[in-house]
């Protein structure tokens, strides 16, 4: 039922990131869509994450009001997979799909992903989460990831 997001998982990933949709979308899992990458959106995709960025589309997945975007940012040295529900323009959950580093793995726990919750775009919320010692990396792309689908919600039709 997952469509490619443009990286690779394993099926065990697979499956965590469709347990994740089913729970968040209690009738049934929408189909994914994409949204193309123009070059306006490349350049503010390339101004948060503070790099260039090659990707080409992102998948989503909507219906109930609500967004889920799948996204991957690199921690210290691998990947972060997270899924962040946009709902009314603010995140209303984000959840580490996949945790890959070694250290740092406090980012994955309620009382560290419940600051996202009520974020808007706009505002300048990045200073209000708390860091994490040891895990700086970590959060830094918890919070590139969170700031990214609010931009990415905002680019819909």
């Amino acid at each position: 039922m997952l469509a490619s997001t443009g990286w690779s998982y394993t099926a065990d990933e697979k499956l965590k990131i469709e347990s994740f949709l089913a729970q968040q979308f209690k009738q049934q899992t929408p189909k994914p869509a994409r949204l193309w990458v123009n070059a306006e959106i490349k350049a503010g995709i390339s101004k948060i994450l503070s790099r260039p960025s090659n990707q080409l589309n992102y998948r989503y997945w909507q219906a109930q009001g609500k967004t889920i975007w799948l996204l991957d940012e690199l921690g210290k040295e691998r990947d972060i997979t997270t899924a962040v529900v946009v709902k009314n323009n603010q995140i209303a959950a984000i959840k580490v799909i996949v945790y890959r580093e070694s250290r740092g793995g406090e980012v994955q726990v309620p009382w560290f992903t419940d600051q996202f919750v009520g974020v808007q775009s706009g505002t300048n919320w990045q200073r209000n989460i708390d860091s994490i010692s040891g895990a700086t990396l970590s959060v830094n792309a918890m919070k590139k990831q969170a700031e990214l689908a609010l931009f990415l919600n905002e680019q819909l039709p």
